[in-house]
C-alpha cells in the first residue's frame, strides 16, 4: 500500500513560488481587465486606470521579489540574476515579470504625466499592447512553472489553464471592485468578463479530477490525499466561494443592471480572491507530498 507524508507547508520553494503565483496572478489579471474591460475611450475612467496600473505594478513586483529574493535572503537576488538558466521556467519567469514591470511602469508614468486624449494616443496604444503581450506570457509562466517540474499533481496538464484562468478571475474581480470604488460608471463588459472567467474556472476545476489518472499514478495518489485532507476546502472555498458565487453574482448583474453596485462587486472580488488563494495553495502544497 502506498503511503505519503503530510503536506509540508513550510517548504521555502513552495511558499515563494506560491506567493509569486498568487500576487503576480492578481496583478496580471488586473492589468488584462483594465486593457480589455476598459477599452472605451472615456476620460472618466482615467482615475480607475491609474489605480489599476499602480495595483498591478505593486502586486506583480511583490510576487517577483518573493521569487528572486528567496523570502528574506536579499543576496539571493544577485545569485538569481547571475545564475540565469536558459532551460529553467523559473528563470524565464523572472525575466518576463521584470519586462512586464517595466512596461507597466511606463504606462503608469504616461497615465500620470500625459494629459488630453491620452487613451487615443499612438504611444499609449503601443505600450499597452506590449503590456498585454508580456502579461499573457507571465500568465503562461504561472501555468508552466509547476507543470514543468512534472512532480505528482503538477503533472496534470489542466493545472496550466486552471492557474491562468484563476489569475484572470481574481485580478478581473479585483479590478471591477476598484472601478466601483473609484466611481467609474458600471459597464456590462465588467460583468461579462467576470462571468466568463468564473465559468472557465468552475469547468476546469470540475474536469481536474478526471484528468489526474492520465497524468500518472503519483498524480492520482496526490489528488486522493488532497481530497482526503482538504477536500472540503477545495470544493467549498476554491470551487464554491471562488468560482460559483462570482458566476452567480455576475449573471445577476447582467440580468439586473441596477444591481451592479459597489457592494456586489466587492463581494465578487473577495470571493474570487479567496478562491484563487485556496486553489493555488492546495495545488502547490499537495504536490510537495513525498510518496514512499
Amino acid at each position: 500500500m502506498r503511503k505519503g507524508k503530510d503536506m509540508d507547508y513550510s517548504s521555502l520553494w513552495d511558499v515563494r513560488i506560491f506567493l509569486d503565483l498568487f500576487l503576480g496572478g492578481i496583478g496580471v489579471g488586473i492589468f488584462l481587465f483594465m486593457a480589455f474591460g476598459y477599452g472605451e475611450r472615456d476620460a472618466r475612467r482615467l482615475s480607475t486606470l491609474r489605480i489599476g496600473a499602480i495595483a498591478s505594478l505593486a502586486l506583480v513586483g511583490a510576487g517577483a521579489l518573493c521569487l528572486v529574493s528567496e523570502l528574506g535572503r536579499p543576496f539571493g537576488i544577485l545569485s538569481t540574476v547571475t545564475g540565469f538558466n536558459a532551460t529553467s521556467v523559473t528563470s524565464w519567469g523572472g525575466v518576463l515579470q521584470v519586462a512586464f514591470l517595466l512596461v507597466d511602469a511606463a504606462l503608469c508614468a504616461m497615465l500620470f504625466v500625459r494629459k488630453g486624449a491620452l487613451l487615443d494616443g499612438v504611444a499609449f496604444k503601443v505600450v499597452g499592447a506590449a503590456g498585454v503581450g508580456f502579461a499573457a506570457l507571465v500568465l503562461a509562466y504561472h501555468g508552466l512553472v509547476l507543470n514543468s517540474v512534472g512532480r505528482g499533481l503538477w503533472a496534470d496538464a489542466l493545472i496550466i489553464p486552471l492557474f491562468m484562468t484563476s489569475s484572470v478571475l481574481a485580478g478581473g474581480a479585483a479590478a471591477a471592485a476598484i472601478g466601483r470604488l473609484a466611481g467609474a460608471d458600471a459597464s456590462a463588459g465588467e460583468a461579462k468578463f467576470v462571468s466568463a472567467s468564473s465559468l472557465a474556472v468552475a469547468v476546469l476545476m470540475l474536469a481536474f479530477g478526471f484528468t489526474v489518472a492520465p497524468a500518472g499514478a503519483d498524480a492520482a495518489f496526490c489528488y486522493d490525499v488532497m481530497m482526503a485532507q482538504s477536500g472540503m476546502v477545495w470544493w467549498l472555498v476554491a470551487f464554491g466561494v471562488g468560482a460559483v458565487v462570482p458566476l452567480v453574482l455576475s449573471v445577476v448583474a447582467l440580468a439586473k443592471p441596477r444591481a451592479q453596485g459597489t457592494a456586489l462587486f466587492l463581494v465578487i472580488a473577495v470571493c474570487a480572491l479567496a478562491g484563487s488563494f485556496a486553489c493555488k495553495f492546495l495545488l502547490a502544497s499537495t504536490a510537495q507530498i513525498l510518496i514512499g
